[in-house]
């Protein structure tokens, strides 16, 4: 089916490099990959501060830095100082000896953040035999704590092996809790893009996994003479269309799919219902400037499928007259879990798909990194949904 990815992120998180390292242990990636580019990519940085940046400039193979495109003064440094194991910690609790820092749970085998005077931050941790430094030089970032703790989240993860908090892991349930504790219904609100999606895991105590992540793209549509386009804030959609009838139309193009239409005030067939409901929750406002007219025909709500290899994507399509386009889309995937350690490792059958990983932090949260390193949390509360 000729489709390109609906929700192609502006940002490319599925870096196949990056990937890949999210895999890796420390070592492998210290001894054959010295680059702290790898570490944190251009796509980590842009979601974490919000803002478009250059690609990494390597300072050396333990330096990278990225700069923000509107504000090259806006930069952020990648540090990475691999050693033996003795030398590493020894200098890590030097530098947090220092006055000011500040503990941070939850990032590697331990780290702090110490502020600048002039509004930066810096952030270092440990995970294994690797010591790693991340400074953010922005002082109108309005979330600066959070921006880079996200950061080296991701850069823990791709260090390889489950991410710790000290001590106190130990007191984890992880995969070593009772079924009661990590099978059922979970929900989160994982990134897309610049965006976030809303997120329905479900783990079973059969061994099986599914995960649906939804999004809604809001903007406008032209339609005329067999050609239409759509505009949203992540992407622009084009091809050719054709009519069959009252109640369907199909799209070529970019998009190829079949499209049913939906009677009034009824629910789509196939897309996760709850999923579905959390966007009926939260009021929606589309400004419209004048366009062309939208053939009479593909006004409505429609909705459609597409079916790959590795996942399954549900669509839902409302065009109205006024030019306005909203657009739905599930992607499901499901799986085998496998144990690893103290973590899931969620795997998609016959499929080339990196896998992802889960670790339970308590009977009602867990945390889940995805095949681009990207770490979000999620718990067992649906009501969280119409938040994301």
């Amino acid at each position: 089916m000729a489709y390109c990815s609906l929700i192609r992120p502006l940002l490319g998180l599925l870096v196949a490099g990056a990937a890949v390292l999210g895999c890796s242990q420390s070592s492998d990636v210290i001894s054959s990959n010295l680059n702290a580019c790898l570490i944190v990519t251009e796509a980590d940085v842009e979601l974490a501060i919000g803002t478009p940046v250059t690609p990494g400039l390597r300072q050396n193979d333990r330096q990278c830095l990225y700069q923000a495109k509107r504000n090259p003064q806006e930069t952020v440094t990648v540090e990475l100082n691999p050693g033996p194991d003795g030398d590493t910690k020894s200098l890590f609790h030097d530098q947090r000896s220092k006055a000011g820092h500040q503990p941070v749970p939850g990032v590697g085998d331990g780290a702090f953040t110490l502020r600048s005077p002039i509004g930066g931050i810096q952030l270092t941790f440990l995970k294994a035999d690797a010591l790693v430094t991340l400074s953010l030089s922005s002082s109108k970032q309005p979330n600066a704590q959070a921006a880079v703790t996200n950061l080296a989240k991701v850069a823990a993860t791709r260090l390889g092996g489950p991410l710790r908090t000290g001590p106190a892991a130990s007191t984890e349930p992880g995969l070593t809790a009772t079924p009661s504790q990590w099978a059922g219904d979970w929900y989160g609100c994982p990134p897309v893009g610049l965006m976030y999606g809303k997120g329905h895991l479900a783990l079973s105590e059969g061994g099986t996994w599914s995960l649906t992540t939804a999004v809604l793209m809001p903007g406008t549509v032209t339609a005329d003479r067999g050609r239409w386009q759509a505009e949203s804030y992540q992407e622009i959609l084009h091809g050719t269309y054709q009519v069959a009838g009252n109640d369907r139309f199909s799209t070529t193009g970019i998009l190829s799919v079949t499209w049913d239409k939906l009677a009034k005030n009824q629910g789509p067939n196939k897309f996760d219902p709850l999923l579905w409901q959390s966007f009926a929750a939260v009021p929606r406002k589309v400004a419209v400037k004048r366009l062309p007219p939208v053939e009479p025909s593909l006004v409505g709500t429609w909705e459609g499928s597409a079916k790959f290899v590795d996942r399954q994507e549900e669509f839902v399509w409302t065009i109205t007259s006024a030019n306005v386009s909203e657009f739905y889309k599930a992607t499901s995937q499901s799986g085998r879990i496998e144990k690893e350690q103290d973590r899931f490792r969620l795997t998609v059958p016959q499929s080339k798909t990196p896998p992802m990983f889960v670790r339970v932090l308590a009977q009602d949260r867990l945390e889940l990194t995805d095949n681009s390193g990207t770490v979000s949390q999620w718990n067992r509360n649906e009501k969280l949904l119409p938040r994301c």
